[in-house]
């Protein structure tokens, strides 16, 4: 459940990059750029979103601190987080009570896939990736300029 993009820099951006701490420069980019991220996965999962009890699926996404991972890339998120509190679920027409709370990463994955026989799919989640790209990418492109000075 992830939706992605590419990003291609031209070369007289790596030139200038590469004589640069490319570490602080993307950390500091991804942290001004993940929040549109975030507002744009917040605003596609409400239109996926089917009745009210959904909501806090929504209002769960939060986005994450950049991360270097061990092969040096650099990766930030907006995902759901946290536990569903709502004990009541639509089913067949009728409403069913659940005694275990669901996580809102998995309602996320039923919003996305759909269940079988229960609930189309209504995808999400690569909508909010394409539609946050130029965002992101305006926003990481200000900071470099910041740093660098360009």
């Amino acid at each position: 459940m992830m939706g992605g993009f590419e990003i291609e820099f031209t070369e007289d951006f790596m030139a200038d990059l590469l004589n640069t701490d490319f570490d602080e420069i993307a950390e500091a980019a991804l942290k001004e750029a993940v929040p549109e991220l975030e507002k744009s996965m917040k605003k596609h999962c409400a239109e996926a979103v089917r009745h009210e009890g959904d909501s806090e699926l929504v209002k769960s996404i939060k986005s994450g601190e950049p991360t270097k991972t061990k092969t040096d890339a650099w990766i930030a998120t907006a995902k759901p987080t946290g536990y569903s509190q709502t004990k009541v679920y639509h089913r067949d027409g009728k409403k069913k009570r659940r005694t275990y709370p669901v996580s809102n990463a998995l309602k996320a994955i039923w919003k996305e896939y759909g269940i079988p026989g229960q609930q189309a799919p209504k995808p999400f989640i690569q909508a909010a990736t394409n539609a946050a790209e130029k965002a992101v990418v305006e926003k990481m492109q200000e900071v470099y300029n910041r740093m660098v000075g360009g």
